[in-house]
């Protein structure tokens, strides 16, 4: 039984007629057989282009975080969706300030904590719900953005900068850390601090695991073994990203070694009650959603385990779990219906036949043409 529909534009039953293909589909769908979750996450994308709007929609990621674009592209993208001028995922913004001089990165930079405060209301101004910290910062200029930011209702995200270690930055304030940035056996005993200390600290992650295998990946291993979708992408973004990706010059039992260590190291945190979301650093847009699910299941979660991690765990992350993140009354009508039951062998993630948005549902296979992939 599906419930928490508000007003939605197509009903959903067991049994009756399959309307015609559309893109926005309406009247009744029938979906016996099939299974329905709610709408994906991607807590770390980076929307720099417009394509990626009805890409991401066309998996099944209906909400996404930026975290780190242009951002007067990212604000006009906003507003098209919320005015419904455009049909797209939910999107939240995580505004990036780093350190000046030749290391610093992207338009904002802060040399001193007057600066990097500044920098944090602007952001608040322009309705960002995040900050995300970067490389270059001094230490007492990343105290006085996450201070500032939490003045404004906001949370700090991103990297740790260069000037701290990985605690010395979550002490500084820093509510999330982006790629897993741990040292060392996470189930040795100094490991087990350091799981302390993250959960004390309530500090979320998003690994980004499957930008991690990407980026890992041997020059030997076909990248259809990590992602089969090759067939699926349009060229230019086949000939002039995914080809340039993966290229380590080391062999494929090395690179698997190094991933199994890493899903290890994710498995014992979730073990030890640390949150973590999936993000894909945009990889393969969209489909890197997918593999990062799959490889939370291969470094232990269970099935659900792994799609509440997209889903409910992705949402309590954002604070805005009241909204979506599940399907109940009163929630936002954001969900899949998949040909197939992930929790029978996950990579049934894959199988969206239907995306529900806003009690919108639309064909995924016209979602995928319309963004220039082939379904």
């Amino acid at each position: 039984m599906l419930v928490g529909l508000q007003k939605p534009d197509v009903q959903l039953t067991i049994g009756g007629e399959h309307p015609p293909p559309a893109q926005n589909v309406c009247g009744r769908v029938d979906v016996a057989g099939k299974t329905i979750v709610p709408g994906l996450w991607d807590n770390h994308a980076h929307l720099h282009q417009i394509e990626w709007i009805p890409t991401y929609l066309a998996a099944g990621v209906t909400s996404v975080r930026d975290m780190g674009s242009e951002w007067p592209l990212l604000v006009a993208m906003r507003n098209a969706i919320r005015s419904r001028k455009i049909n797209g995922p939910n999107l939240f913004f995580a505004g990036l300030v780093d350190g000046p001089g030749p290391q610093g990165f992207g338009e904002f930079s802060a040399a001193t904590p007057d600066e990097g405060r500044a920098i944090a209301r602007r952001y608040h101004q322009m309705g960002f719900e995040m900050i995300k910290i970067y490389l270059a910062l001094a230490p007492d200029v990343t105290a006085a953005i996450c201070d500032e930011a939490h003045k404004q209702g906001m949370t700090c995200t991103g990297h740790v900068p260069t000037s701290m270690d990985l605690h010395a930055a979550i002490d500084s304030g820093m509510d999330q850390i982006a790629h897993f940035p741990v040292r060392g056996d996470l189930t040795s005993d100094s490991g087990k601090k350091q799981l302390a200390h993250f959960v004390a600290k309530k500090t979320i992650f998003d690994p980004t695991a499957s930008w991690g295998e990407i980026g890992g990946k041997s020059a030997q291993e076909p990248m259809q073994n990590i992602q089969p979708v090759m067939q699926h992408l349009p060229a230019p973004l086949l000939q002039n990203r995914v080809a340039g990706l993966g290229q380590a010059q080391v062999d494929t039992a090395t690179a698997h070694a190094r991933l199994a260590r890493t899903l290890a190291n994710l498995k014992a945190a979730h073990d030890a009650g640390v949150p973590l979301i999936t993000g894909t650093d945009e990889g393969i847009p969209a489909f890197s959603v997918y593999r990062e699910i799959e490889l939370y299941a291969k470094a232990g979660f269970t099935n659900m385990e792994a799609l509440q991690a997209a889903t409910s765990v992705s949402a309590t992350a954002m604070r805005v779990a009241n909204d979506v993140g599940t399907i109940e009354k009163g929630k936002r009508a954001d969900l899949l219906v998949l040909d197939a039951n992930p929790l029978e062998n996950i990579s049934n993630i894959r199988s969206v036949r239907f995306v529900m948005k806003d009690g919108k549902m639309f064909e995924s296979a016209a979602l995928w043409t319309a963004a220039g992939f082939k379904p």
